[in-house]
């Protein structure tokens, strides 16, 4: 969609320089009440978007606020269970794209009402579908009948983040491609939150789902496809499934798994928030309860 906004801006007839000023500004989206510095729209690459939870590249860049204050009232006998904890500061992924749309600038000042008109209609487009993915993946913390999943549900779910289903958004992305996003997990969901400021964001993807030995190591070797792809992207050397994933065992017996990738510093920066891209895993797998809960954390690049 933001390719529709440039190629809208192309078409206004006015000074280079005012239109290259429009241009940027329509490719960053949004500008950070904060910093007042833009979003960088662009830090995600596009290996983000294959295989797992598609849906964590499309956050939105807002203002942050601190994290509800339910979050100090779950119970201890919840706590019992491994879970990944939210960071203090962060805010659940669909509140910030909404918060996004309130705060962004569009610039449509000195422009043909023609070519405003296209403009404003992409970004109702880009609004639209981004609903409507909601819309279809969005459930309820008590959807899931397995203990352990509505479990986990629904203590996200205290603390006022989205759950967003993993079957559902596996859906979503079949239609749009041939990926296949089904052979790493037997049901489950995903939440997804941004920390940092809108100039230098972390982008977080927390993934609670059921899995046999052989799904978790698909999944596993999904994210290591996914990191070569990138490794790939910014010349770097692949690395093998063995080295990319360490083991260890947490105090329960648990398996714990962790990997992580960083790319090398931008030849240029265009903003003083630029730097590496980088990619953090950590998993943990309870094997006789067969159920994975793993954190993505994803930032970096050049806006």
């Amino acid at each position: 969609m933001q390719d529709e906004y440039i190629k809208a801006i192309e078409k206004i007839e006015m000074n280079k320089d005012r239109k290259m000023e429009m241009r940027k500004i329509l490719e960053n989206e949004m500008a950070s009440e904060e910093t007042r510095k833009p979003a960088k729209t662009t830090r995600l690459g596009t290996g983000a978007k294959v295989g797992i939870a598609a849906a964590a590249v499309a956050l939105s860049m807002g203002t942050l606020m601190a994290i509800p204050t339910t979050r100090t009232a779950i119970s201890a006998s919840v706590k019992a269970f491994f879970h990944m904890e939210i960071p203090e500061g962060a805010e659940d992924g669909h509140t910030k794209e909404l918060e996004g749309r309130e705060n962004r600038v569009v610039p449509t000042d000195n422009v043909e009402e023609s070519v405003k008109a296209e403009i404003e209609a992409a970004v109702s487009s880009q609004d639209e579908a981004a609903d409507k993915y909601f819309n279809d993946v969005n459930v309820n913390a008590d959807y899931y009948s397995d203990p352990e999943l509505n479990k986990y549900a629904n203590y996200y779910a205290q603390q006022e983040y989205n759950i967003m289903d993993i079957k559902k958004d596996a859906e979503y992305i079949d239609n749009y491609s041939n990926l296949k996003t089904n052979d790493w997990y037997s049901e489950g969901f995903f939440v997804t939150y941004q920390t940092g400021t809108n100039a230098q964001p972390t982008f977080s993807t927390i993934l609670v789902f059921k899995a046999t030995p052989e799904q978790l190591e698909g999944f596993m070797k999904n994210n290591h496809a996914i990191v070569n792809y990138e490794r790939a992207e910014h010349k770097q050397s692949k690395v093998s499934y063995e080295d990319f994933w360490t083991k260890s065992t947490d105090s329960e017996g648990n398996a714990v798994y962790q990997a992580s990738w960083i790319g090398p510093e931008p030849e240029m920066k265009l903003e003083p928030s630029d730097c590496a891209r980088f990619m953090n895993f950590t998993l943990t797998y309870d094997a006789a309860k067969q159920i994975v809960v793993c954190t993505i954390n994803e930032g970096g690049g050049v806006g």
